[in-house]
């Protein structure tokens, strides 16, 4: 009979507490994957939620394909006409983030996305870590897969366009 009081008084000590619930949101970015044939930029494949922070309750997205594969397609798109015989660009460590600032006037939305890529060109090689910040008003009714997909696009460029600078400045 004690355990049942435990037990009972414990889980009404839990239900007081009310608990947040994590809203998943699929997001389809589909449209932002264009075919190239770049074979010589990857990006490191990893599946990865992007957490939305800043909210009373805790959202994340979950991209189809990956931002990694977003990453990839736009990168590979940005850089094909910076290529020359024997570059290499290998990317990994992508990261994604998203961040609501409730008390801005508007309130905004941030999308934090950097990645770490390594360029080789017949023999000499450098490296440098990319980051970018672009950030849009908070969107309506909280359709943060539609912000996802706009900030995404936005960012992922920002990197190839900082990426093909340093692609064209290395010697070949």
């Amino acid at each position: 009979m004690k355990k049942f009081v435990w037990v009972v008084g414990g889980a009404m000590l839990l239900a007081a507490c009310g608990g947040s619930q994590e809203t998943r949101v699929p997001v389809a970015l589909g449209s932002l994957v264009t075919p190239a044939s770049a074979p010589w930029l990857q990006v490191d494949t990893q599946e990865q939620d992007v957490q939305v922070r800043g909210l009373d309750e805790p959202v994340t997205l979950t991209p189809t394909p990956s931002v990694s594969e977003v990453l990839q397609a736009r990168l590979r798109h940005g850089l094909e006409p910076a290529y020359f015989t024997d570059l290499v660009v290998q990317c990994e460590q992508v990261f994604a983030e998203m961040r609501v600032d409730t008390e801005a006037t508007p309130a905004s939305i941030t999308l934090e996305l950097g990645t770490h890529c390594t360029i080789n060109a017949r023999g000499r090689g450098s490296n440098a870590t990319y980051h970018v910040s672009p950030s849009m008003p908070a969107p309506a009714r909280a359709d943060y897969a539609k912000a996802l997909t706009s900030l995404l696009a936005t960012g992922a460029d920002d990197i190839a366009r900082q990426l093909r600078a340093n692609v064209e400045a290395t010697p070949h």
